[in-house]
């Protein structure tokens, strides 16, 4: 039976590796060109200004908000004068920044694109910490339970097109590639009661899948699975109720926490605040963020309103039971 992961000092996974992700070496090149940009005394408007581009320009290329251009990076290695490792560094990240996400080639048409990022990331993460609402997450559905999900938003003359069979396809890929590493995250799925009940298909697809998590949550020592109980109070708070909510923690040395807040048809991404060494040192932060505020409501559903691990085991061994 597997336990709740306790919080361990891993480092994080290499983004200049050959499994990292175009979204990752995004996020590590904006990081690393702001960090050595600082580290020069330099502001974004003296760069801008010294490579002959506008501020908005930097301030895309270090937020990653956009796919960077390798006119650009060159222009700043040139500027803030990289060698050596630094610059071989900054060089590696910019080519897997600029190649394709897994999933642009074969899935780019079903990929909603406020997914996007955390399709991007995920794999990265050595913690992770999701919550769902309404439906097994989707890391851990079966491809008939997807099937039967997928289709409620499909037209009948849709259930059996190529874009169906692309989207269950999407899912499934999506999960190897999180869990079939060498070293998967250690990851905690808090799921509501009502996912135990909830009839997405019919009784062989809902046994299945109960039967799958099951398994996961007696033999899968990377994995623990615990259900948000129906009678407990939780945090009165819209996010308690949307699509579902994600913590990825990248490890030491790694992108900064991220929290992933789904609702109908959009997400958010906050992610952990980076202060001043001044902010640091106060006693107490002096401004709650939106970062802090959903990963508080994710401790509180988990200590306040779930059921142990072991007590979640004998819920999913009712719930099997329920769909003979």
């Amino acid at each position: 039976m597997s336990t709740d992961p306790i919080p361990i000092n891993r480092l994080a996974r290499r983004i200049a590796g050959p499994d990292a992700t175009k979204t990752a070496a995004m996020l590590m090149l904006g990081l690393t060109v702001r960090d050595l940009r600082d580290a020069a005394g330099i502001t974004q408007k003296e760069l801008a200004k010294g490579i002959l581009v506008s501020n908005s320009t930097i301030s895309r290329l270090e937020s990653a908000e956009v796919p960077p251009e390798a006119r650009t990076v060159e222009a700043v290695i040139k500027f803030l004068g990289l060698t050596g490792p630094e610059r071989d560094e900054v060089r590696v990240l910019l080519g897997r920044a600029t190649e394709p996400e897994w999933f642009q080639h074969q899935y780019s048409d079903v990929t909603p694109k406020y997914l996007r990022r955390l399709l991007g990331l995920e794999s990265m993460a050595i913690h992770l910490t999701t919550y769902d609402v309404r439906l097994v997450a989707g890391l851990l559905q079966t491809p008939e339970y997807s099937g039967c999900v997928i289709r409620t938003g499909l037209h009948v003359s849709e259930w059996d097109s190529e874009e169906m069979i692309s989207r269950v396809s999407l899912r499934r890929e999506r999960q190897e590639r999180v869990f079939g590493q060498a070293e998967p995250p250690r990851c905690v799925f808090l799921m509501d009661q009502s996912v135990l009940m909830r009839r997405v298909g019919p009784n062989e697809v809902m046994r299945g899948q109960m039967e799958h998590l099951l398994s996961i949550a007696r033999f899968n020592p990377f994995i623990t699975i615990r259900f948000v109980l129906l009678d407990r109070m939780i945090a009165g708070n819209e996010a308690s109720m949307a699509g579902g909510m994600a913590h990825l923690q990248f490890g030491h040395g790694g992108l900064p926490d991220l929290v992933y807040v789904e609702g109908y048809g959009k997400a958010d991404y906050h992610k952990a605040p980076e202060s001043s060494p001044e902010e640091r040192r106060k006693p107490w932060p002096t401004k709650e963020n939106d970062f802090e505020r959903h990963l508080q409501l994710l401790l509180r559903i988990s200590g306040e309103a779930c059921a142990s691990p072991a007590e979640s085991i004998i819920m999913l061994e009712e719930a099997v039971a329920r769909f003979p």
